[in-house]
């Protein structure tokens, strides 16, 4: 009887056996902190966000390297950290060279392995803020717009591309 429960509910709830077994990758988890100095003190932020910042929102990849976050903060990125851009939201395949070397989570992977496209989503955060970044510190991209900081770390190829697969394959 319990053998033909477990197949007669999924067939009733609309599931199929084999979502059971397949891996997502369309998952992620919003945190934040009252100052970026608590955020990077617990490790939410890269040690490059600069003090003074408040109100800190993160959304970041279970699965993968993407992460987004803004805080309110109207002051300088901080110099040796942070390196600008030649062209607004497109870094060169050098800056990202230099910046993805520059940062312990990506230091022995290739610009190429990364996506440069966000797939992670919040309300919180402008529509292709992204292309907006003026500066690249370590692996993230970031700008400043009246008095917040946007910054957006982009993931690996292959989660990326499993995320879009999913959305595509779920519409």
């Amino acid at each position: 009887m319990i053998a033909l429960a477990i197949p007669t509910t999924l067939l009733l709830t609309g599931c199929d056996v084999s979502q059971l077994t397949e891996d997502k990758y369309e998952h992620s988890a919003s945190k934040t902190a009252k100052t970026s100095a608590e955020g990077v003190a617990s490790g939410l932020l890269p040690s490059w966000a600069p003090n003074g910042g408040t109100d800190v929102r993160l959304e970041q990849r279970s699965t993968g390297h993407e992460r987004i976050f803004t805080m309110d903060y109207s002051g300088e990125l901080p110099s040796g950290k942070c390196e600008p851009l030649a062209n607004t939201g497109v870094p060169s395949a050098k800056e990202l060279e230099k910046g993805y070397a520059a940062d312990s989570r990506t230091k022995d992977m290739a610009p190429e392995d990364f996506v440069t496209y966000r797939t992670l989503e919040a309300d919180w955060w402008p529509a292709d803020a992204e292309l907006q970044s003026t500066a690249l510190c370590g692996r993230w991209w970031v700008h400043q717009d009246a008095g917040k900081l946007y910054a957006f770390a982009p993931d690996v190829a292959s989660v990326a591309e499993a995320i879009v697969k999913e959305r595509a394959e779920a519409e």
